[in-house]
């Protein structure tokens, strides 16, 4: 007897795509969040009337035939979302120097053609080759056999060349001007490393998928992970918050239900895991059951560093101002990340998103967020350094939009210990793993585990964004559904 068909661990967008995929194809599912709400690092938080999204202020797909659109047309909850295109791809302040990226390939290497006119021919070589790799990247199975990987080094020599390259070993081929090349790569924070350790393939697929467009959800993001949560109960699914999941239960060796706090047993065949991997493998079903093979690569594997973000509300004019602004105390990116590891703060994110949708804030008020990389043992307590940082950083504000002090309504910040509570994340981890060349796309953890009937979903799989993190869930589901023998499996993603 069960109690249900799958059990997913953790209502992070992942673990909510896969459950409401499950559920639409008519499995009976159960999500267990230890947390009071739904949504992990997209859960959001209100004060006095004002809306906070934590972690996601855009994302790319929401157009019509994007996959957030085509996610939410075969869940049937499109009507939940309304999505507004953002005004600009971002706005790049690296010491001295500001760039506004439009949308569109072309207009994206233009301004930066404009910017650094006697750097053209490599700027526009090396974003072309972004272009190419991921047109290659696209025809490729995700399984070859020996004989079809070697005719593939052939046919995609431009993906074969690069996949396992940092970006920083690919633009400085192409550019020579460090300030050009610092500009050039701007958007790396939002993926956890600097040129110089970041994946080459990361970064071609994660600008040149927001390149078509960025979109916020008016009213907030909590109304997208709102939107999965009434997906997954209209199909007969069922949430449970404030319960831990302490163990996998095993039988024979493969997945027979979970274990939750008090020891109350639910049964089911299948477990989906939207937790920290680390947290599953170890603690959830433990490394007894699995492979010493696979137990070694976990045990390989690196987490990204975690996140500080401030939170404020202001009264002052943000006129000429855009959603997203990467800023920069120096265009040496090796330089910041070092800082950002020592718990300094040389950089940040300024998010304005009631640029794009000013029902966030009450009338006369805009909210900022800024969001920078963080360790977790910064080597001052976070109590003590909290402060320090939150001055910092509202300095940094303060560079892109002058008069943000005295206008100060609000003012609140989270700490990797903060993150690290909510989700349960190793260290507070931001991206899951590192996105290392080692470490990122398919050569993360699968959605498929050792054990039969154990499944992940997430940024500790094979993903490492907003967006990725709901197509993995997808492809999660996808996965059950199709070792279950379904032949009708969803929309491809």
């Amino acid at each position: 007897m069960t109690d249900y068909d799958a059990v997913v661990v953790g209502s992070g967008l992942g673990g909510l795509t896969a459950a409401a995929f499950l559920a639409r194809a008519g499995l009976q599912v159960l999500v267990v969040e230890q947390g009071d709400g739904p949504g992990g690092y997209a859960h959001a938080f209100t004060r006095e009337g004002r809306y906070f999204d934590p972690a996601i202020h855009v994302v790319p797909g929401a157009n019509e035939g994007g996959t957030i659109d085509t996610v939410l047309r075969h869940l049937d909850v499109r009507d939940r979302c309304q999505f507004v295109e953002s005004d600009l791809l971002y706005r790049a302040v690296v010491g001295t120097h500001r760039l506004d990226a439009p949308f569109g390939a072309e207009a994206f290497i233009e301004s930066h053609v404009r910017a650094f006119p006697h750097q053209a021919t490599g700027i526009r070589e090396f974003f072309r080759l972004c272009e190419r790799f991921l047109a290659e990247a696209h025809q490729v199975p995700l399984k070859l056999s020996l004989r079809e990987l070697g005719e593939a080094v052939e046919r995609f020599p431009v993906l074969f060349a690069h996949r396992s390259a940092t970006l920083a070993q690919v633009v400085n081929r192409y550019i020579t001007d460090p300030a050009c090349a610092a500009v050039c790569t701007a958007s790396w924070p939002y993926m956890g490393l600097p040129p110089s350790l970041l994946s080459f393939e990361l970064f071609a697929r994660f600008l040149f998928t927001q390149m078509h467009g960025l979109y916020h959800c008016v009213g907030g993001f909590q109304r997208l992970v709102d939107a999965f949560t009434a997906a997954i109960t209209r199909d007969g699914g069922k949430l449970v918050y404030g319960k831990a999941v302490q163990r996998v239960l095993l039988e024979q060796e493969r997945v027979a239900g979970v274990v939750l706090d008090g020891g109350e047993v639910v049964r089911a065949p299948v477990v989906v895991s939207n937790a920290d991997a680390r947290q599953t493998f170890q603690h959830m079903v433990g490394l007894e059951h699995l492979p010493t093979r696979f137990v070694r690569r976990l045990n390989s594997l690196q987490p990204s560093l975690s996140m500080f973000v401030l939170y404020l509300a202001t009264t002052n004019d943000l006129t000429g101002g855009t959603h997203e602004t990467f800023v920069f105390d120096s265009a040496d990116h090796d330089s910041t990340f070092r800082a950002f590891e020592r718990g300094q703060a040389p950089a940040t994110v300024v998010a304005a998103p009631t640029l794009l949708d000013p029902s966030l804030a009450p009338q006369g008020e805009h909210l900022i967020t800024s969001t920078a990389l963080a360790p977790f043992e910064p080597g001052t307590p976070w109590p003590q350094l909290r402060p320090v940082l939150t001055e910092r950083y509202l300095d940094l504000v303060e560079r892109v939009y002058p008069g943000t002090r005295e206008g100060l309504t609000f003012v609140s910040s989270s700490t990797p210990l903060t993150l690290r509570r909510y989700t349960g994340n190793d260290r507070g981890a931001a991206y899951g793993w590192e996105n290392t060349p080692k470490q990122a796309g398919s050569k993360r953890l699968s959605y498929q585990t050792p054990i039969p009937g154990l499944y992940l979903a997430g940024h500790w799989a094979q993903a490492a964004s907003a967006l990725r993190v709901i197509v993995s869930g997808g492809h999660a589901a996808q996965q059950v559904l199709r070792d279950a023998g379904r032949t009708e499996c969803g929309p491809e993603l």
